[in-house]
């Protein structure tokens, strides 16, 4: 049977039609030589083994009553997914920055797999990249790393054995939706766990799966959205079964006010973006890149009382604050997007389960060490928004609306955003590809909308750092790159 995408990657498949809300994202890898062809098709054909999705194309359903399904492609060449380019004399790494945005300019073919890899030789010092582009409908930033995982190699000459990694610091997890203690314990709270474990997703009962049988893809349709009212039914009995008390009752009522009141706030932001200088916005991406010291990043977070993506985002901060000054319009806040991974997330490659959160967030103070504080406070605040962990079954209703309604609001939306950060988990230790050893990997995450997406990824020692910004919005990249090495050197030297 095919996979049926979730609601939230429904979502990003259909509002595609505006290439504002485009979502693939890129990886673009140095190697210190050229990895061997044959290799890489084996290596590549590892990963599409385990991962089916990667050899699937998407097939809509029915009247869009559910979300896409997954569908072997009858048509498969790895050999159109896996291309090779060369860049001329000198080979340097703004030639191949350059050469990646153009390519991640043209949208992905949507009769086919969602996904390409090319390999650009040429670069200086014999040197090659592997220039790797998803669908972010085929997976988000966890589930990509741990793809990446299954084709790069831990010695020049041995191919990986899979096994499951384990959960990586640098990620942004949402935490239970309510706090341990907030509540008397008792049967209430078994479910409230339970369901945050579930995601928010149920697999159809049994019986429907006989009911789509005979009607095709129109039953199958049917039977998933059957099987989510039935589910939401099912949890509302289960709830009420529990409640025992009037004061759980109130304490109940008092929780679903609270989680209304973030939904609200999460879903619909009024207004536009904050900043009175990247306010215009463009399809053009402008990359960039930049790296730091995992030990210093370390070092300063325990220096400073924070955690390392306290110190991430209070060194983007600093640069924005940095930025807006120097070009004559100073701004005292902005609006962030981060994406958290949500708990109880399935173990397996590949996928989407984050929410994604946005925040406004101070640019100051300028001292480091204070502004590293403030950052901590308003991220606290964040991870703990009770919103955040319905929106899987938001996406369920979203996705629901037709496209002519649902993305012109998206994309109203995106327009709230003023930048983007994320973390994901990353190469803990050397790594190879097809015999090429992997000297930096940076991440250029989708902005949809904003005017700059900024993304972390470990390797080995080091952050790799990928900037993609909105050139009409950031005029002065080179202004922009001086501001972030200026303010992540300050923060990790304060205190």
């Amino acid at each position: 049977m095919a996979a049926r995408m979730n609601d939230a990657e429904a979502i990003m498949w259909m509002v595609e039609s505006d290439p504002f809300l485009r979502s693939d994202f890129m990886n673009v890898t140095v190697l210190d030589r050229p990895p061997d062809a044959a290799r890489l098709r084996t290596s590549i054909g590892r990963a599409i083994a385990a991962y089916p999705p990667l050899r699937q194309r998407v097939i809509g359903p029915p009247l869009g009553l559910a979300p896409p399904v997954w569908a072997d492609d009858p048509d498969f060449d790895i050999e159109y997914h896996l291309r090779h380019v060369a860049v001329p004399p000198p080979g340097g790494m703004r030639q191949l920055l350059d050469l990646a945005a153009a390519l991640a300019a043209a949208p992905l073919d949507r009769a086919r797999p969602l996904w390409e890899v090319t390999v650009v030789e040429g670069l200086a010092g014999g040197r090659a990249a592997a220039l790797q582009r998803l669908h972010h409908s085929l997976t988000d930033g966890v589930g990509g790393v741990k793809l990446l995982r299954t084709v790069f190699e831990r010695s020049p000459g041995e191919p990986p054995a899979h096994r499951e990694p384990s959960p990586d610091p640098l990620v942004w997890r949402h935490p239970e939706i309510f706090s341990p203690g907030d509540a008397a314990p008792g049967a209430l709270d078994g479910w409230l766990a339970t369901r945050v474990e579930a995601g928010g997703a149920e697999a159809p009962w049994p019986a429907l799966d006989g009911l789509a049988v005979p009607l095709g893809g129109m039953g199958s349709a049917l039977a998933y959205r059957l099987g989510q009212g039935l589910a939401a039914a099912r949890k509302g009995v289960e709830l009420a079964g529990t409640l025992r008390s009037t004061d759980e009752l109130r304490l109940l009522a008092e929780r679903a006010r609270r989680t209304a009141r973030s939904v609200a706030d999460q879903v619909v932001v009024a207004g536009g973006a904050l900043s009175p200088l990247m306010e215009a916005r463009s399809l053009t991406r402008c990359f960039q890149t930049h790296s730091l010291d995992l030990a210093g990043v370390r070092e300063a977070g325990r220096r400073l009382g924070g955690s390392r993506n306290d110190v991430f985002v209070a060194g983007v901060t600093g640069a924005l604050l940095a930025y807006h000054e120097q070009m004559g319009v100073p701004c005292e806040a902005l609006r962030m997007a981060v994406p958290l991974s949500l708990q109880g997330r399935p173990g397996g490659l590949g996928g989407n389960h984050f929410a994604l959160a946005r925040t406004v967030i101070p640019l100051g103070p300028e001292d480091p060490a204070k502004r590293l504080a403030r950052t901590r406070e308003v991220l606290a605040e964040v991870a703990a928004e009770p919103g955040l962990n319905l929106a899987e079954s938001l996406a369920g209703l979203v996705s629901l609306l037709p496209p002519a309604l649902l993305v012109p609001a998206l994309r109203a939306q995106a327009r709230t955003v003023d930048f983007a950060v994320s973390i994901v988990p990353g190469l803990r230790a050397d790594r190879w590809l097809a015999g090429g050893q992997v000297e930096g990997s940076w991440p250029m995450g989708p902005r949809m909308g904003c005017a700059v997406n900024l993304t972390l990824l470990a390797c080995g020692d080091r952050l790799d750092l990928g900037v993609n910004l909105d050139p009409a919005a950031v005029t002065h990249p080179a202004a922009f790159m001086d501001c972030l090495r200026d303010s992540f050197e300050d923060l990790l030297q304060a205190g």
